[in-house]
């Protein structure tokens, strides 16, 4: 019990002081491109809450401009899932397999902001 614990208690301070610019281990660099990620994601989300709160205006299309797009964003997210879920298992023997999981995750993610902006930048 007492190793767990020490096991625990380093790898929590170890992540705590992580460099991600000279990241050299797998954990290191997944735990890097984790975190970018988290980055990535929230920015997605505050551009979709954007649109949806732009869509709100009060032009006769934009109930069913919002409703498509809640519909294409769920089905967007299953595909996005599906999709770098394929690469995970396409490289699931190797090191890298979690860094290219989150390396479809984020990529998909940032061509999700643009097409989302698009949304406003057009209207």
């Amino acid at each position: 019990m007492k190793r767990l614990l020490w096991l625990l208690l380093m790898a929590s301070s170890s992540s705590m002081a992580l460099d991600c610019n000279n990241a050299t281990t797998t954990l290191d660099m997944n735990e890097c491109a984790a975190q970018e990620q988290q980055v990535v994601e929230a920015r997605l989300n505050e551009v979709y809450r954007n649109v949806m709160k732009h869509l709100e205006g009060n032009e006769d299309h934009y109930p069913e401009v919002r409703a498509k797009l809640l519909e294409g964003q769920r089905a967007w997210i299953k595909f996005r899932e599906a999709d770098c879920e394929a690469q995970y298992i396409l490289h699931q023997d190797g090191t890298m397999r979690n860094l290219v999981h989150i390396g479809c995750m984020q990529s998909h993610a940032e061509q999700r902001i643009k097409s989302l902006q698009a949304f406003i930048e057009s209207d």
